[in-house]
């Protein structure tokens, strides 16, 4: 992908963002919204690389790196994205009314 002139300081897809407004503005791989959290999550499941191409076949593998790389210098930030996460998804079942 070639760098998007409009953009200021883009400097190519493997650039991690945090953009307010965009998946809580909490740090995504390039211009998609894919959290940097779902890459971190998928290796932990699955353990491997591979398993996180297959998972995640929009991005490249040098994104894929970028965000594990992100994480490795930032664990706290994407850790508290995962946190928040989880906890909107505990609220939401909670609140989900029960069949019975």
């Amino acid at each position: 992908m070639a760098a998007a002139p409009h953009l200021p300081n883009y400097d190519g897809d493997t650039t991690i963002r945090e953009t307010p407004g965009v998946m809580g503005g909490y740090p995504c791989i390039g211009m998609t919204r894919i959290p940097v959290r779902g890459v971190v999550e998928v290796l932990r499941r699955h353990g491997n690389v591979e398993a996180v191409i297959e998972y995640f076949p929009q991005l490249t593998r040098a994104q894929i790196e970028a965000g594990l790389a992100y994480y490795e210098k930032h664990p706290a930030r994407v850790d508290e994205d995962t946190e928040t996460n989880d906890r909107a998804y505990a609220e939401l079942v909670a609140r989900k009314p029960k069949p019975w």
